[in-house]
């Protein structure tokens, strides 16, 4: 067999690589001449999966590593009987953690204490049920919007406007055009409006989700901040609104180890189903648990999700973009996520703090911390 992947997906050698020749390629960069004589492709976002690229091939099977899957035509392969599937929910810890991250340092360079606001959570799924979890450990009040869960009988939801009225608006939807729920441009002109003067917008969804010109006046005006890390129409990232963001990154909240390998982990066993092959084990990711001491006090939170998710590193990186045109920062912008760090979740830490409260504090968020007195 030949299996066509994405040069960013982790352990493709110890999965994929079992059973099959591979052609490892930059996913933007992969075309149809490439699957002519492929039998299955295997990618992430960056790669968009519809008649034009597969038309002409052999391809059977396509997997996409991500929780998203509005970079494939699904309609057209399932019309053409080729199976396909994603990895839903496979870095929502990574996700939600980085989000927090993200939302601590906006607060941070805001001059704001997080436990002093309310955060409006929209889309209560595997990745806003996270984060949710995590403000509950950090003391923050939040509220949250969902229709699709409403649906399905949950009560503890609120409308789309009374989650846009709080202090902080998170976003944590998928990206679909059509259907009951659409939510392409669903944070438009109107929706900013609802937002009170001074709130946090947070985008680590989906960059479309979001009218950038209608955010990039908003934020121009001072009335409203924002930190993101899913840019509309990336990798083409407009300079008004990345010079704009309080807090910006380049989609990479759920670019940890861990989320990594569980995608290919979750999309290999689809593959092995499909070609009627027993899964091989895949192996631990390389390298000891990362280690860290954190001093107690107020700045306990700072200092771990500095080392753990580095976003300040990051968001440095993509402000050094506004000094390049459109077309070369789309370019840095893709080396930015092509060669992102290696970054563990939270559990895969081992932390040392000896004041109790601290302590205590960094356990409820989910990180392995010493206590041993």
């Amino acid at each position: 067999m030949k299996i066509v992947v994405d040069q960013n997906i982790r352990g493709a050698e110890d999965t994929f690589g079992r059973h099959a020749t591979l052609l490892v390629k930059d996913g933007r960069d992969i075309g149809a001449a490439d699957l002519v004589d492929a039998d299955a492709l295997i990618v992430r976002t960056a790669t968009e999966v519809n008649r034009d690229l597969l038309q002409s091939s052999p391809v059977r099977f396509v997997g996409t590593t991500s929780i998203g899957t509005d970079h494939m035509d699904t309609g057209w392969l399932d019309r053409h009987g080729i199976e396909w599937a994603s990895a839903p929910g496979c870095n929502a810890d990574s996700a939600a953690q980085y989000s927090l991250a993200m939302i601590w340092l906006a607060c941070q360079r805001l001059g704001r204490r997080l436990d002093q606001l309310c955060v409006g959570i929209i889309g209560r799924g595997n990745v806003g049920s996270r984060l949710h979890r995590l403000l509950q450990a950090l003391g923050v009040e939040t509220v949250a919007n969902d229709p699709p869960l409403a649906e399905l009988g949950a009560t503890d939801l609120v409308p789309l406007e009374r989650a846009l009225t709080q202090d902080i608006v998170t976003l944590h939807v998928p990206l679909t055009r059509n259907g009951p729920h659409q939510t392409f441009g669903m944070i438009g002109k109107k929706q900013l409006a609802f937002m009170a003067d001074g709130a946090l917008l947070v985008n680590a969804a989906r960059g479309d989700v979001i009218d950038g010109n209608a955010l990039t006046r908003e934020l121009r005006t001072g009335r409203l901040f924002a930190a993101i890390d899913t840019w509309p129409g990336e990798p083409m990232i407009q300079r008004e609104l990345l010079e704009a963001a309080v807090v910006a990154t380049p989609h990479v909240a759920g670019y940890s180890n861990d989320g990594k390998r569980l995608g290919t982990w979750m999309v290999y066993q689809a593959f092995c189903k499909w070609a009627a092959l027993t899964p091989h084990d895949m192996p631990d990711p390389p390298g000891s648990r990362p280690q860290l001491t954190v001093p107690g006090g107020a700045d306990c939170v700072t200092h771990a999700l500095e080392a753990a998710c580095f976003v300040p590193h990051h968001d440095a990186a993509m402000k050094s973009l506004l000094a390049v045109d459109i077309q070369k920062r789309a370019s840095a912008f893709d080396r930015l996520r092509r060669e992102y760090p290696s970054r563990r979740d939270f559990h895969a830490w081992a932390i040392d703090c000896r004041e109790p409260g601290s302590r205590d504090m960094l356990l409820k968020l989910g990180f392995c911390v010493d206590t041993t007195e």
